[in-house]
């Protein structure tokens, strides 16, 4: 591997280390990059030196809805001065960016803080949402005080579609519990289950404290479809639109055997009617044009595997309606 490509690698892993970004200097240094290898990554363009001490993405390649939105940590004055009495928190999507949770499509470009006490009111370009902070829904993260991810993902899930809620609930739900996407033991029903059980709590808490607050019915019901084993937004806001469809419920992560007698893993299954679905999202393929190429000839191989053994396979991207992908999921679970 060239020092192009170890240099990629190596931000992909700060990412993993410290979510979206941007970042500030120290944090990068403490997680065992070296001032050289910053600088060389900022005269390579992989990274963004956008203030003083501050490290970000590219634009281009910035992860949807972190783009700008956190250099406001290191330059808010009014964000920072509400968190320094105690009584406030990062909140909302702004504290999911920060805690490298998943995130539905935005509604505003604000930064989002909650207050306990005073009204929501919006200070330039900062969102403040009064209302109660129990100091157990409360948190730190790399210095920031912040709501749990159990309430982020409340707060980011009320009032949204059972798709979007999903999303939210679901990176929380797997952030309990410490997990990687490709955890193991998600995979499995014990592992599936005990995640859920450490997890369910806190999210039922963050919701009995807002029984009474518009937009928390999606919530409850979302709850009863929570599923850490997903492993992607994509796949969790399209398991939202299989709810809402009425579908039977997938198997999530199926290990399944190809007719080359190689072990694959589904997306979503339905074993006894020989189905499995993939949720194609953007980043599935790689980011360059040589390791899109090269994944889309492995998937092509990896379908006609299944194929052969007798699995039918339906495939959609965010790019297609799921009026459509769903007719397709539905007219082939009703062959069986």
């Amino acid at each position: 591997m060239g020092q192009h490509g170890r240099t990629a690698r190596m931000v992909e892993q700060l990412q993993e280390a410290l979510g979206p970004g941007p970042w500030r200097r120290a944090d990068v240094l403490a997680t065992g990059w070296t001032p050289g290898q910053v600088r060389r990554a900022v005269e390579a363009g992989r990274l963004t030196r956008p203030y003083r001490d501050v490290l970000a993405l590219p634009i281009a390649t910035a992860p949807p809805g972190a783009r700008g939105r956190g250099l406001w940590l290191s330059t808010c004055a009014t964000a920072r001065l509400h968190i320094a009495t105690g009584r406030a928190a990062l909140s909302h999507e702004s504290a999911a960016e920060w805690q490298g949770l998943w995130v539905p499509q935005r509604s505003d470009d604000l930064l989002h803080l909650t207050v306990d006490g005073g009204r929501d009111r919006r200070e330039r370009d900062v969102r403040i949402h009064a209302s109660a902070l129990p100091e157990r829904m409360v948190t730190t993260v790399r210095g920031l005080r912040v709501t749990t991810p159990a309430r982020t993902a409340v707060d980011v899930a009320r009032g949204r579609p059972l798709p979007d809620a999903l999303v939210a609930l679901d990176s929380a739900c797997r952030r309990v519990r410490g997990a990687e996407p490709t955890a193991w033991y998600l995979r499995t029903p014990e592992g599936r289950e005990a995640a859920r059980a450490t997890s369910l709590p806190g999210l039922v808490d963050a919701l009995d404290a807002q029984r009474r607050w518009p937009g928390s019915a999606v919530v409850r019901t979302a709850l009863d479809h929570v599923d850490p084993a997903s492993e992607s937004a994509f796949e969790s806001w399209s398991r939202g639109w299989m709810v809402l469809d009425d579908l039977p419920r997938p198997q999530l992560g199926l290990r399944v055997v190809g007719e080359s007698g190689q072990v694959r893993w589904s997306d979503f299954a339905w074993e006894e009617a020989r189905v499995l679905g993939e949720a194609d999202g953007f980043g599935k393929f790689g980011t360059d044009e040589s390791s899109v190429r090269e994944a889309l000839v492995r998937e092509r191989h990896r379908q006609r595997d299944l194929e052969d053994a007798g699995w039918t396979v339906v495939r959609w991207d965010p790019r297609e309606s799921p009026r459509l992908w769903l007719a397709r999921l539905r007219r082939e679970l009703k062959r069986t």
